[in-house]
């Protein structure tokens, strides 16, 4: 339901803004990728291991973005390259079938996201001299690739469909060109899972916190 609402909060916005200034830009993120992956070794619906993994990413996206009026503003960011957002390994001792000796190794995951889109809208309100002070809602829409290698089964990646929401806080100061802006935002991701042919299923739960620094130039 929050998703659909702001999607048309979205739609609206670009909808009654055809005399509205726009914006194009580049952002530089600095991410905290926080992974809770949980291990269900016969997919019964309990989990026998649970690890938290953080990973620090730093990536660029683009952005295009509508003033609708002092007010408020819309946009979208898209991250045109993949970046790996979660990674672990985890030593593992196995019985592959009945009867056969026990197998050591290393259970390895990985999460490629790639096509990484956010659809926001930013109600923002001026302190003085142009400076403002900025909320983001969002939806996010991203194809993730996972790929995990099991001592107990065969390799396995699977492509899915990666959804989550965002919120963030930021400041935004007008410039001769254009503007800048700086933010803080919290993205929390759908779970990912993957079944190996063991019926091992993993999953990963994804959040990221981001400190970004956006330029973009009106026109």
């Amino acid at each position: 339901m929050k998703k659909l609402v702001l999607s048309i909060l979205f739609l609206l916005g670009f909808s009654t803004t055809a005399y509205a200034t726009g914006s194009a830009g580049f952002t530089i993120s600095m991410a905290d990728v926080k992974s809770g992956v949980s291990d269900d070794i016969d997919s019964n619906g309990t989990t026998n291991t649970q690890k938290n993994i953080s990973n620090d990413v730093t990536f660029a996206s683009v952005f295009f973005e509508k003033a609708v009026n002092d007010n408020l503003s819309v946009g979208v960011d898209f991250i045109p390259f993949e970046a790996e957002f979660e990674s672990r390994s985890t030593s593992q001792s196995s019985i592959k079938e009945k009867g056969s000796s026990t197998t050591t190794g290393t259970n390895k995951g990985t999460a490629d996201v790639s096509r990484h889109l956010t659809f926001y809208v930013q109600p923002q309100k001026e302190l003085n001299n142009g400076l403002k002070v900025f909320g983001t809602l969002g939806i996010v829409k991203a194809d993730v690739e996972s790929k995990v290698q099991s001592v107990s089964s065969t390799d396995k990646t699977v492509e899915q469909s990666l959804d989550g929401m965002k919120l963030g806080l930021g400041i935004k100061k007008p410039t001769g060109f254009g503007f800048i802006k700086l933010e803080y935002s919290e993205t929390d991701y759908d779970d990912v899972s993957v079944t190996t042919s063991n019926n091992t299923k993993v999953t990963a739960d994804i959040d990221t916190e981001i400190l970004a620094l956006s330029v973009a130039k009106s026109f």
